[in-house]
């Protein structure tokens, strides 16, 4: 952008130069008459130096007075005391003063020099400023034409198609317009699928314990198993508001969390037991392969609830007599782990989808969570500056990767 407006000044400049020299030459302009008597006067004065010089004071007054008829306005008389400006000295001491009897011109004469250029230039620069002015000011209007759209509330706007320009700043900007829009189209859409989602997750349990208080109040002898459903219901309403709270509490966070040095097989390990213990029921194993120790920094009760929830995750959608296979390795700067399951899978098109909230995939009759899980991992170990993703394992089953910055041991 500098260099383009380099261009537009040193562009108006020089053409105005080049505007000038043009008119001067084709209309034959002349200087004022008071710069050409200047140049007469300096030219009569070196002639009539280089003869009193030589010849003396009188031969000086001889020559001007054969060719004082061909400079009108000018006068030469003796000056003895040499006071006036510029004498001519003579080598006997004496002066002769070269006098302009016309006097200083008037005052629009003087300007008249300057007329010119100024008009001249005064037209080239306006020209130039009327195509810097449009230049610079309608990608301005295209990006206020984009907000003002959007603040209307159509977030679809885009404006790279208008927003034509050589300028690369200005497309840069063009397209950190979309992008921006195009974010804020996606956070909206997500935000408020959100709230459907939530809406239908709480308007569900509530209408059963409505039901159950119902078939209560109708068949009292039926309030023993009523209440054991209800007291399931109300148990799923409270982990569903802890885990939307928890979702907003990464959702809004402006900094990091709170980090310390530690071991992450002291996180990994005691969940993979727990897991493990839970699965004996259905004959799923869960086992841990990978270094004795793995030091990170990062906050433990964030890194818990990620890996918690993964494992946990690929616990419930193992079959029977399957396994999870949490595997880790260390890099030079990075700490990866893989939780790999035998289980049903994800197709292809729904593995970026697994880690936004309330999305669960169908199974039979095993899925019973509230689809956040995943999302609360994703943001847990976004938070810490790491990423996590998913892909199909090799033959069947689901592996989720985590890999985290390692930090300092």
């Amino acid at each position: 952008m500098i260099l383009r407006f380099f261009g537009f000044i040193w562009g108006a400049i020089l053409l105005t130069l080049v505007g000038f020299a043009l008119l001067i030459s084709l209309l034959d302009w002349k200087a004022p008459d008071s710069a050409l008597r200047l140049v007469e006067q300096d030219i009569l004065r070196r002639e009539l130096t280089e003869v009193v010089t030589q010849s003396g004071l009188n031969a000086g007054l001889e020559t001007w007075a054969r060719i004082s008829g061909a400079h009108p306005g000018i006068a030469v008389s003796p000056d003895p005391d040499c006071t006036s400006a510029d004498p001519i000295r003579a080598p006997e001491g004496t002066c002769l003063a070269v006098i302009d009897t016309a006097g200083p011109p008037p005052v629009w004469v003087r300007i008249q020099a300057m007329l010119l250029p100024l008009a001249v230039g005064a037209v080239i620069s306006a020209l130039g400023a009327i195509g810097l002015s449009r230049w610079l000011t309608r990608p301005i209007r295209t990006v206020n034409r984009g907000l003002q759209t959007i603040a209307g509330g159509e977030l679809s706007a885009r404006i790279g198609e208008d927003l034509k320009t050589s300028n690369r700043e200005f497309a840069a900007l063009g397209r950190a317009f979309d992008h921006a829009a195009s974010r804020l189209e996606e956070l909206t859409e997500s935000r408020q699928r959100l709230f459907h989602d939530i809406s239908h997750e709480i308007r569900s349990p509530l209408a059963r314990l409505r039901a159950a208080i119902g078939l209560m109040e109708v068949n009292p002898e039926r309030t023993g198993p009523m209440l054991t459903r209800m007291e399931a219901d109300i148990e799923r309403l409270d982990h569903l508001v802890d885990e939307i709270l928890t979702l907003a509490r990464f959702e809004r966070s402006a900094g990091g969390p709170a980090t310390r040095a530690l071991d992450l097989l002291d996180i990994v390990e005691p969940i993979v037991a727990d897991a493990n213990f839970e699965g004996q029921d259905r004959g799923v194993t869960v086992c841990y392969t990978g270094p004795d120790r793995v030091a990170v920094h990062g906050n433990a009760e964030l890194l818990h609830r990620a890996f918690e929830n993964v494992i946990r995750n690929a616990l419930a959608y193992s079959p029977d007599g399957g396994d999870v296979i949490v595997t880790g390795a260390l890099g030079e700067s990075q700490a990866r782990f893989e939780i790999t399951d035998n289980g049903p899978g994800v197709p292809e098109a729904e593995l970026d989808k697994l880690f936004r909230p309330f999305v669960r995939l169908d199974d039979g009759n095993r899925t019973q969570g509230i689809g956040l899980g995943l999302a609360i991992a994703a943001r847990a170990v976004e938070a810490h500056g790491g990423t996590i993703s998913a892909e199909r394992a090799a033959g069947k089953g689901l592996t989720v990767r985590i890999v985290l910055p390692r930090g300092e041991d």
